[in-house]
């Protein structure tokens, strides 16, 4: 299969034939149909964030349709719709258990620690591939895993309830994320937070409060915000 592979630090990527990934019992081959590129990604071919062993396929924001199952598998059928979650953990220690995979002691991150998505296939373990709506188009699902998710988990910490107030600071693709996200959770009023004018665009959303125009208003917020992360 075809895959697009980091070969060292600050050079363009490669595209190189290697074979299709085999899966295991418990694993699902993913056919890719949509890979984001995330800002870690920029980082990795920087040499920023270093990643070993090279070369390395990279993309861990993941859609696609399945392909092949594991003998074991049970809630995922060939040709369902999936995105993919990033984070490969054991599921069984008391960190998995608990829904904090990410402190796992054996995690690992695809497109990092293993293979990811700038391929035709990935293969990943049943329990992260998420089924993917017919409604949800693949490219949509695929950054869902990320920055969506990011944004989705920030907002949850932050105990954000309905009818609350919330600002968010950035105003990029997981400041856009958040925005959404706010409201969906019942936010009464959202003020997007920005220097950078390019960054906003309000035509989805006609009772967003931009601050951007008053650059030193929008540098109160970020040093208030600043402020009460001292007090948490």
């Amino acid at each position: 299969m075809k895959a697009i592979r980091l070969v060292e630090p600050l050079s363009p990527l490669q595209m190189h034939e290697i074979p299709v990934p085999t899966i295991g019992e418990g694993d699902v081959l993913v056919r890719v149909r949509a890979a984001g590129i995330c800002h870690s990604d920029v980082h990795f071919r920087a040499g920023k964030v270093p990643v070993q062993p090279l070369p390395r396929t990279l993309g861990h924001e993941i859609a696609g349709v399945v392909e092949q199952v594991g003998s074991h598998v049970t809630t995922i059928k060939v040709g369902n719709r999936v995105c993919v979650h990033y984070v490969l953990s054991c599921g069984e220690c008391c960190y998995c258990h608990m829904g904090n995979e990410q402190l796992c002691p054996q995690g690992s991150i695809i497109g990092s620690h293993v293979d990811g998505g700038y391929a035709e296939y990935v293969a990943v373990p049943e329990r992260n591939a998420v089924h993917l709506p017919e409604e949800i188009p693949f490219e949509h699902g695929a950054i869902l895993m990320c920055s969506s998710a990011t944004a989705f988990h920030a907002l949850h910490k932050s105990r954000l309830k309905s009818g609350e107030t919330v600002a968010i600071f950035g105003v990029g693709g997981l400041g856009v994320s958040a925005i959404q996200l706010a409201y969906a959770f019942g936010a009464l009023d959202v003020y997007a937070v920005d220097i950078n004018v390019v960054n906003v665009n309000t035509g989805w959303r006609q009772n967003l409060i931009i601050i951007w125009r008053n650059i030193s208003l929008a540098f109160f917020f970020l040093k208030l915000w600043r402020d009460l992360c001292w007090l948490v």
